[in-house]
């Protein structure tokens, strides 16, 4: 699992983290035997707006025995091969014990089993941070809002020291390829994510309102101020030219958006 700064978590088997007075907090709990994959869920939760890591365990017979009791959380993620009990067996003991339950493997087999024994999202092992955020905002994203009914992601801003902000798709100028990051262009400020547009393509909800027409740039159709022959100019005056590979595309988008006067000149 990458993460993109240090952190430390603790060597005890399980443990308790005091949970701040925070309205609309989603409570989360984790089990895994393998302290590294905790470490960086922890991490991810800690990054995350409205999520908060209340207790954690390496041990499935003590999760077992003390869930049993427990209140309800919000979302459990819990590994899948675990000693002395697997993590399949463990959720038809404890399901009703979450509202969510997601299973955290590195093997791929183990998909459709999660989903027979009640899983509502399954990680594969290693997961980035924008995989983990696109599974928490489909499971979790109207509440994280506020009951609003908007789309956004989650995704780490580079120049926030990492920390996990939130982006509506309405506010989306364009997602444009740096280097090894992207840069994210909105209506009121530029984020640099650790992604791909190859990550934007697959993990984001990229609509009817969003185009690629350069492979450095996918933008907002909305956002798009003219169009000068084969020149693009954007809303917040990003330029480029549309690319070889894309001009099917592009005059497929221009005969349909086009009006054409019925007026002889």
């Amino acid at each position: 699992m990458r993460t993109d700064s240090t952190f430390f978590v603790t060597k005890r088997r399980n443990f308790v983290i005091r949970e701040p007075d925070i309205l609309k907090m989603i409570k989360c709990i984790a089990i895994d035997d393998q302290y590294s994959s905790l470490a960086g869920l922890q991490k991810y939760i800690e990054d995350t707006p409205n999520m908060r890591l209340v207790q954690q365990f390496t041990d499935p017979i003590t999760a077992l025995r003390e869930l049993a009791s427990s209140e309800t959380v919000d979302v459990i993620f819990m590994d899948v091969e675990m000693p002395q009990i697997s993590g399949l067996e463990l959720a038809k003991a404890i399901r009703f014990r979450t509202r969510k339950l997601i299973f955290t493997t590195s093997h791929q087999q183990y998909a459709f089993d999660a989903f027979e024994a009640a899983g509502d999202a399954y990680l594969l092992k290693p997961y980035s941070y924008a995989k983990f955020a696109t599974t928490i905002t489909r499971l979790f994203g109207h509440e994280m809002t506020g009951g609003a009914n908007e789309d956004y992601f989650l995704v780490k801003n580079k120049e926030e020291e990492h920390r996990a902000v939130m982006v509506k798709y309405e506010d989306i100028i364009a997602f444009e390829s740096f280097h090894n990051y992207i840069k994210l262009h909105t209506v009121s400020k530029v984020i640099i994510a650790y992604l791909s547009l190859k990550d934007v393509r697959e993990q984001l909800s990229i609509k009817k309102g969003f185009i690629q027409l350069h492979r450095g740039y996918i933008v907002a159709i909305d956002k798009i101020l003219h169009i000068d022959g084969n020149r693009i100019t954007m809303n917040n005056h990003i330029s480029f030219t549309v690319g070889d590979i894309y001009h099917h595309e592009f005059k497929s988008f221009i005969s349909e958006r086009l009006i054409i006067s019925s007026r002889k000149k």
